[in-house]
C-alpha cells in the first residue's frame, strides 16, 4: 500500500535532481528515475500511467511514492484533484546561480530569467499551503542532515544518516541521446556529494539579468526568499 505520494518540482536547476536523488536511496521510496511530465497528459491517460507507477511501487515492496518533474510546478492544482493527499518539495535557489545554470544549458538569458521568474512565482503562491515543503538549496549545502531530516518528516519517512551517502549508489538520469555533454556533466553532479554550486553568477552572469534580479522584476521574489 502507498501510504504518502510526493513530488519533487520547481524551476528547473534548482537542486530538484539532487533532492530526487537522495530521497530515492531511502529503503521506502520508489522514484523513477526520469522526469514523467505525466500530469501535463489528457486526465484519463495521466492517471492511468500514474497507477502504473503506483504498481510499479507496490511491485518493488515501497510504501512512498515519489516523482521529480520540475515543470509539474505548473500543475500543482492539477494534481491535488487526481492524486488525493499528494506531497509536494519544491526547492528554491538563489536567482543569480540559477539563471546563469540555466542559460548555460539553454543558451538564451532571457528565457532562463523569465523561467526563474515565472516558475518561483508560483512557488511562493504556495507558502505557507500544509502539503508543500518549501526549501532553499542554499540550506541543503550549509546543513544537509537537518535540511533533509525536514523532508523526510514531511513526507513521512524516517531519517537516516546513510541517506548522506546517496552517491555510493551512482543513478542514471539523463540520457545521453540528445545533450550528451549536458547529460554527462547532470550525471556526474548529481552522483558526488553535496556540492556547493553557490556564486557561479559572478563570472557568468550577465549584467543585464544581474539588474532585473536585484532591481527589476525578479527582486520581490528574491527578497521573498531571503537572496536580497
Amino acid at each position: 500500500m502507498i501510504r504518502c505520494k510526493g513530488f519533487v518540482c520547481g524551476c528547473g536547476h534548482s537542486g530538484t535532481t539532487l533532492i530526487a536523488t537522495i530521497l530515492a536511496s531511502h529503503a521506502d521510496v520508489f522514484l523513477p528515475f526520469e522526469e514523467t511530465n505525466v500530469f501535463f497528459k489528457w486526465a484519463p491517460l495521466a492517471l492511468y500511467r500514474y497507477s502504473k507507477l503506483k504498481q510499479a511501487a507496490i511491485g518493488a515492496g515501497k510504501s512512498v511514492l515519489l516523482e521529480k518533474t520540475p515543470r509539474h510546478i505548473r500543475r500543482v492544482d492539477r494534481i491535488r484533484r487526481l492524486v488525493p493527499g499528494a506531497k509536494f518539495v519544491m526547492p528554491v535557489r538563489d536567482g543569480r546561480d540559477t539563471v546563469a545554470s540555466l542559460t548555460r544549458r539553454l543558451g538564451d538569458a532571457t528565457e532562463s530569467l523569465d523561467r526563474w521568474i515565472s516558475d518561483n512565482t508560483l512557488v511562493l503562491a504556495e507558502r505557507g499551503t500544509t502539503d508543500v515543503l518549501i526549501y532553499r538549496y542554499e540550506d541543503l549545502v550549509d546543513d544537509p542532515e537537518a535540511t533533509i531530516e525536514k523532508i523526510c518528516t514531511f513526507l513521512g519517512l524516517s531519517f537516516d544518516q546513510s541517506l548522506l551517502d546517496y552517491h555510493r549508489s551512482p543513478q542514471r538520469w539523463f540520457t545521453l541521446d540528445a545533450q550528451p555533454q549536458h547529460a554527462a556533466l547532470r550525471n556526474q553532479q548529481v552522483n558526488q556529494p553535496i556540492y556547493d554550486g553557490r556564486g557561479r553568477w559572478k563570472t557568468e552572469l550577465g549584467q543585464q539579468e544581474l539588474m532585473e534580479l536585484t532591481e527589476g522584476r525578479g527582486k520581490s521574489l528574491m527578497q521573498a526568499f531571503g537572496y536580497l
